[in-house]
This record gives C-alpha cells, sequence and structure tokens, in this order.
C-alpha cells in the first residue's frame, strides 16, 4: 500500500494494479486492488488493471470483483489473438450495463509480449473500438524471443517499430514497459508513454514523454489552420509543405492532448 500511496501522489497519469501476479493469492490480490482503487477515486487519479488473460477462465470474476467506473481500463497479458480482445470486451459490457457504465468506456490495453502476440499486433488492436493501444513488454518479449532483454539497440528495434506503427496508424497510444531509463530514447521511437517501476521515475517520464514546446505549437498552428480552411468549405489545408485532412487533424489533435 506504500507503493501505492506513492504513485498516488505522484504526477503519474494513471496507477496501474495488478491481479495476475501468481505471487499473490488471487482472492487476497483483488482485495488489495479493490483498496487501492477506493483511494484512486479519492485522490482523482486514473486506476488501470492488470486481470487474467480470458483463457485462463479468472477474468470474469476479476471484472465481477474489480469493475466500477473506477476502472478506466484493463491490460490483457500475452494477447496473441483477436479473440483475446473479443473475449474481454464481451465481459466488460456485461459489467458495464449492470454498473451503469457507459458502454466501451472500459479501455482495453493488449500486452504484446510474445512473437505470436507481436505477429498479430495490427488484427488486436483492431479487434474491438475500445482497444485504447498496445503495452509492448519487451523483457518477455525477449525471453520468448531467447533474446537479451533491452530498451534500445537492435534485437527489439523491430517490435518497437511494429507496436508504434500500428497503434499511430490506428489513433491508438503505443505504450511501452519500462525499468525507468532509457525513456527518452523510447519517447524517440514514438511510444506515448511508458509503464514504470516506480513512482521516482514519473517526473522524468513526463518530461521525455511530453511534446515539446515548438512541436506542440506548429500542431496547434496546423489545427488553426485546417479549421479555417473547413470553415471556408475546403475539405483540406495547406500547411508549410503539409496537407492537412480530417485525419491528420485528429493525430495532431491527439498529439497536443498526450
Amino acid at each position: 500500500m506504500d507503493v501505492a500511496q506513492e504513485a498516488l501522489g505522484s504526477g503519474a497519469d494513471a496507477l496501474l494494479l495488478t491481479v495476475a501476479d501468481a505471487r499473490v493469492p488471487l482472492v487476497e490480490a483483488r482485495q488489495q486492488v479493490a483498496a487501492v482503487l477506493g483511494a484512486a477515486g479519492q485522490a482523482e487519479k486514473a486506476a488501470l488493471v492488470t486481470v487474467n488473460h480470458p483463457k485462463t477462465r479468472l477474468l470474469r470474476d476479476d471484472l465481477d470483483a474489480l469493475l466500477s467506473p473506477l476502472v478506466r481500463g484493463v491490460l490483457i497479458p500475452h494477447a496473441v489473438e483477436p479473440q483475446d480482445v473479443r473475449d474481454a470486451a464481451v465481459y466488460l459490457r456485461e459489467f458495464e450495463l449492470r454498473r451503469g457504465i457507459e458502454p466501451g468506456d472500459t479501455r482495453v490495453f493488449p500486452v504484446i509480449d510474445t512473437a505470436r502476440g507481436l505477429l498479430h499486433a495490427e488484427l488486436i488492436a483492431m479487434a474491438a473500438p475500445r482497444v485504447g493501444g498496445l503495452v509492448l513488454d519487451a523483457e518477455r518479449l525477449a525471453r520468448d524471443l531467447g533474446v537479451r532483454p533491452e530498451q534500445r539497440g537492435d534485437r527489439l528495434a523491430y517490435a518497437r517499430g511494429k507496436v508504434v506503427a500500428v497503434c499511430r496508424a490506428l489513433g491508438i497510444s503505443p505504450l511501452v514497459t519500462s525499468d525507468g531509463l532509457e525513456l527518452t530514447y523510447l519517447a524517440q521511437c514514438g511510444f506515448a508513454g511508458a509503464i514504470l517501476p516506480s513512482a521516482r521515475y514519473v517526473t522524468a517520464a513526463n518530461s521525455a514523454f511530453a511534446p515539446g514546446r515548438l512541436v506542440k505549437d506548429r500542431a496547434n498552428a496546423a489545427v488553426e489552420a485546417y479549421e479555417a480552411a473547413r470553415a471556408e468549405g475546403a475539405w483540406v489545408a495547406r500547411f508549410e509543405d503539409e496537407v492537412i485532412d480530417a485525419e491528420a487533424a485528429r493525430k495532431l489533435r491527439h498529439l497536443i492532448g498526450e
């Protein structure tokens, strides 16, 4: 609970909890997560929960025990195919309707941590509208591939690039696990944020992943040019050396808001 309190008092965008840790009895893990969710709600801090994979047959009970408006999203570890997301979406809709949560409000973040998951990353990301992003777990993926774990270098460069490209193409968030080091490098790879082991890395992460002032100013100017063009009846705007259409404007707004 001390670790949770530290995270609640930090500048982290969200608190990540888990009931998928085999080192903690499942009933106890659910109780601990429920308690921290209550504290997160009082602190007005968003919370995400790593749940058990649908194939464990534990997911429905996880959601029954935990799902409430306090849970903004769930992480699905070891996502390897689109059906993993669809199965989770069915359970989420069931409990959203029961508990007065707007259907679809609870986002899903499949975790890419195997070669098979990486192979199907695009299909997994498109499996349901409620997918909010993909999470690359580099250490677990490296273990599955039989290579040395790394956050930087060429061993996992393809995996990093694929996860980022898939997410950016679909307008969702590419996230990555990190030990708190190499945050600037991971941001330069295109990731929108990192899952950190400790709140002490939050300040560095916020600095690394926040768009720079010049980038935000340029994005704002491009969006303004697009909106001015639309007000005049045009469907695109010419801004510097780019053509800004509706999709480009949407991505720019997303960048400004990240």
